[in-house]
């Protein structure tokens, strides 16, 4: 696979669980010009390209298929409205960001959709669904490693971050 390619990762929420899958921005802007309404040719169209670069397990093609039409119409939604930035590499003491564990999980079942975590995140973390009434994580990368104040502002203590012992770890493991 080319460093293009594994530089173009980002995690998606299937089922509850987070799964990177590469080649997905390229994807995407591929398919901006193009008509979809017809999301079910759209997905299968999708599905067969990002099966090409990513494992799908067997049996989970139908949910594969479904966030990634997901993703694709939250991204092209962000590039209309000037949100969609080009990543940057970023680091957290010299560690890839991409190799950091540390973003906020959201249980659906107590989220309440107040989307104060949406509007307080500056680092667009966080979409809220309308359709489904809650907030997921959709950008988890973006989350600047050690915060978790988000998590202190959702009143039904819907947010949670793995241990910051998880960090120490992690920094004592890379001296």
């Amino acid at each position: 696979m080319s460093d293009d390619i594994l530089d173009d990762e980002i995690l998606v929420d299937i089922e509850g669980k987070l799964v990177g899958l590469v080649g997905l921005t390229s994807l995407f802007d591929e398919f901006a010009s193009r008509d979809l309404s017809d999301a079910v040719t759209v997905k299968a169209e999708l599905l067969e390209r990002v099966a090409s670069t990513n494992y799908i397990p067997p049996g989970r093609h139908e949910s594969y298929g479904d966030v990634v039409f997901r993703e694709l119409t939250r991204y092209l939604e962000r590039r209309k409205d000037g949100k969609e930035r080009k990543r940057q590499r970023m680091t957290w003491r010299g560690i890839p960001r991409e190799s950091i564990q540390w973003y906020p999980t959201v249980d659906e079942d107590a989220c309440d959709g107040c989307k104060k975590c949406v509007a307080f995140c500056a680092f667009g973390v966080f979409t809220y669904s309308g359709s489904h009434g809650n907030v997921s994580v959709t950008d988890p990368f973006a989350c600047v490693v050690g915060c978790s104040l988000c998590a202190s502002i959702c009143e039904p203590r819907a947010i949670t971050f793995p241990p910051l012992s998880h960090l120490d770890d992690l920094a004592r493991s890379k001296r």
